[in-house]
């Protein structure tokens, strides 16, 4: 299966799946608040199983790995709901520099954990649906902003996010 994505790196070639996300940031407070709601038609990366799909949140600040955050696996499903939230402490005065790359992987209890797509949003997202989610988080402090994500190949946020270099 990895060969066949490595060989499709166009995001047109193989769909891997979308993402819901809620940012919120409290500037009194300091936080920066995720919550990873669902996600949807995931690429399938155990034909025989399903999928037991998670999300691995990580905090970057400018190119430093600050935070690993991680959901719970769901068994079966391409289709999980997490309704997970996260807080991460963020000063004002770093937002600027923060970046969020979200990994979600397949569960595998035999091997490494399978990787199915990635976005990254904030100083480097991985793209203009990314980048306006992070704005829009911005412009609207201590308001939750929802917005659906296509995850993106790790070959292509690698590319084109400097922050997606720094994590596993």
């Amino acid at each position: 299966m990895g060969t066949v994505l490595a060989f499709m790196q166009n995001k047109n070639e193989v769909e891997l799946g979308e993402l819901l996300l809620s940012l919120n940031y409290l500037p009194s407070a300091g936080r920066l608040n995720v919550d990873v709601i669902r996600a949807k038609q995931l690429l399938q990366t155990d034909v025989s199983q399903g999928s037991d799909p998670f999300v691995k949140i990580q905090l970057v600040h400018g190119l430093k790995l600050v935070k690993t955050k991680k959901t719970s696996f769901l068994r079966g499903t391409i289709d999980p709901f997490y309704n997970e939230s996260f807080s991460f402490k963020v000063p004002q005065e770093e937002l600027e520099n923060a970046s969020l790359v979200f990994t979600v992987f397949g569960h595998n209890m035999k091997t490494s954990n399978d990787f199915i797509g990635r976005i990254v949003i904030g100083q480097y997202s991985s793209g203009p649906s990314e980048s306006n989610h992070w704005r829009r988080m911005l412009n609207t402090h201590r308001t939750a902003v929802e917005q659906w994500h296509s995850l993106r190949s790790r070959a292509e946020c690698d590319r084109v996010s400097p922050a997606s270099l720094e994590v596993t």
